[in-house]
């Protein structure tokens, strides 16, 4: 199910104590004539529905504090969104004719709560197989300028230098600069698989792809410097309608890339 990996990471957060208002917002009606926006507290992270009949647009790329709902006459489902000051939200979605509002605005009442970030796994501390600490190490080492797609904003740059499968695993290398003047500090650098194209209501999906290991991800990117690092994830080999989307965001900013690559 596509929301399926958005649940393993709350569950892994743990979710704080439920917190509603007066009026709890559980359910939202929505159709595919007429926009419903949403407006939150805090830029939206990430946004995901449960099956096909509703699509929740944002910004993927500037983060904003809003989002566009629509959905189509069908089973209803249901919205998770989770926004940048770590709160979550879940609204159940239901198609309806005619619509009697089209904006809500939210606070924190609406939230389920807030979550702990999960911490990061070091290499140092989990790796005991020698075999891919040796890989690794020797992808870092190689600097031969292979580059599978890159894209820049704001002075920051990240590049997707190449793709290895070994065994049951696939390992990313991938190179971050900042030129921008500011120190950049990572919230968090994701990779989704994509399915389809945004235009189409019915088939576009994406689904969160689960790290096993960061190898030598900095935390924060010094103005001036270049870093690069190694992401590990289960192996996946892309369909011919299907894309890997890496994310990255900055801890409290709106500075996002987002780069598509097969």
């Amino acid at each position: 199910m596509k929301i399926r990996s958005l649940l393993i990471s709350l569950i892994a957060f743990g979710l704080g104590p439920f917190v509603w208002g007066q009026q709890a917002l559980d359910t939202l009606y929505a159709n595919d004539q007429m926009n419903v926006a949403l407006f939150f507290p805090s830029p939206i992270k990430q946004a995901i529905t449960g099956n096909e009949n509703a699509v929740f647009s944002y910004d993927r790329e500037e983060a904003q504090y809003f989002g566009l709902l629509q959905a189509i006459e069908g089973t209803a489902t249901n919205l998770w969104v989770m926004t940048m000051d770590g709160y979550a939200y879940e609204f159940k979605v239901v198609y309806k004719d005619w619509l009697t509002r089209t904006h809500l605005f939210l606070n924190e009442q609406h939230s389920l709560g807030r979550v702990r970030p999960i911490t990061t796994r070091k290499l140092d501390t989990v790796v005991k197989d020698g075999t891919r600490l040796a890989l690794m190490e020797q992808l870092l080492q190689e600097q031969n300028g292979a580059n599978m797609g890159t894209v820049r904003r704001g002075g920051i740059r990240l590049r997707l230098e190449k793709k290895v499968y070994q065994d049951d695993e696939m390992f990313l290398v991938f190179q971050l600069r900042n030129k921008s003047g500011i120190d950049y500090d990572l919230e968090t650098l994701d990779i989704l698989r994509i399915n389809g194209s945004p235009k189409s209501k019915t088939s576009y999906q994406e689904t969160l792809l689960e790290p096993l290991l960061r190898f030598q991800q900095p935390e924060t990117l010094k103005s001036g410097s270049t870093y690069r690092f190694v992401l590990v994830y289960p192996k996946y080999v892309t369909g011919p309608h299907e894309r890997l989307k890496m994310v990255l965001l900055e801890k409290q900013g709106s500075r996002r890339l987002e780069l598509s690559v097969k």
